[in-house]
């Protein structure tokens, strides 16, 4: 009897707990965080970077990011007054016409975040904010760089309201926007870092499946974790293959999450249907390498699984999907059904 209760009372204890971990999820605060010249940093990441916005574990935040230089649209022959002044006001004092994809907004810093710890990052929403996006290819980039060795750019416009673009007469694309980089900061013995390439504190992971409903865990490199995110796509196909999705301007809601002394390496992700890992690499087939191995420490790890046999579990129901082949360092994810495990 004796015995009985004290595991009674442990089950309970864990119960309250649990709970009580739910609950102070539940009573975060919300944050607005707006795509403005103060708010955004663009085409780097650094651990320097002072936050624009400090949180607490499980705060929520409702932000925006801003793409399209407004002179870029101008270039192509958008009348001024069809290009929303939003875009105006955040690139105020930006130099050329580039369409500037990598205008970040953040940094966020979460209180109590320190090197080893992992942020969770909770895609509650992710929505497309204005009509306008921008498309475009450069000569010696993209999958096919022989073929198309010019440049070529064009406007395109989202319907907001049936979440589509007709791409051409009698084609429409869907809408399904992702946030195409999520990044904390480099580790400062890196510097400044360039935003193009991803790496193992996330970036341009350009992933399409990393979009609402999604979770993303990140590796913290410094104090507070400097959590920053953009390069919004209204639409992109898996390999991003001529440079560029449809670039445009997001708005969304994230929760963020941190869970103490995890020692993340690299990023890892769930959907609300798989489990993913992801590989970086300059080489395709090292990235493949990269997801797979992730793929099979992540089932060791939470699944309990011996790695040979996680090694034979993966060939049998994991699928490795590229993610993008054109940012340099090329972006792999390994996906696994949560479906299969009944436990």
């Amino acid at each position: 009897m004796r015995t009985l209760k004290i595991l009674f009372s442990r089950s309970m204890l864990a119960t309250v707990v649990l709970l009580s971990s739910s609950a102070q999820l539940a009573l975060g605060k919300t944050y607005e965080l707006k795509a403005s010249t103060t708010k955004v940093h663009r085409g780097f990441f650094d651990a320097t970077l002072p936050p624009v916005l400090t949180i607490d574990s499980g705060d929520k935040v409702k932000l925006e990011t801003a793409s399209g230089n407004p002179r870029y649209f101008e270039s192509l022959g958008v009348p001024k007054e069809k290009i929303p002044a939003e875009l105006y006001a955040v690139y105020e004092g930006v130099e050329g016409a580039g369409r500037g994809d990598h205008t970040f907004t953040g940094p966020i810093a979460v209180r109590g975040a320190e090197p080893g710890d992992t942020l969770e990052i909770r895609m509650l929403s992710v929505d497309v904010r204005l009509p306008i996006a921008g498309q475009g290819f450069r000569p010696g980039r993209g999958v096919l760089p022989d073929e198309f060795n010019y440049q070529k750019d064009r406007v395109l416009w989202i319907d907001l309201k049936k979440q589509s673009v007709e791409y051409a007469p009698g084609i429409v694309v869907p809408v399904k926007p992702f946030f195409g980089v999520v990044a904390v900061a480099p580790p400062p013995s890196m510097g400044r870092v360039a935003s193009g390439p991803p790496n193992f504190f996330g970036g341009n992971m350009d992933n399409r499946d990393l979009g609402e409903g999604s979770t993303i865990y990140l590796p913290v490199q410094i104090a507070g974790g400097s959590l920053s995110l953009g390069d919004g796509h209204a639409a992109q196909g898996h390999g991003e293959v001529c440079l560029s999705a449809i670039e445009t301007s997001l708005k969304g809601e994230i929760q963020v999450i941190l869970h103490k002394q995890q020692n993340l390496k690299w990023p890892r992700a769930e959907t609300p249907t798989h489990y993913m890992t992801m590989g970086f690499n300059s080489d395709l087939d090292e990235a493949a390498h990269m997801a797979t191995s992730q793929m099979l420490d992540f089932l060791v790890e939470k699944k309990g699984m011996k790695r040979e046999d996680a090694y034979m579990l993966s060939s049998a129901a994991m699928d490795l999907t590229i993610s993008q082949a054109v940012d340099g360092t090329k972006g792999v994810h390994a996906m696994i059904p949560k479906s299969i495990f009944k436990k």
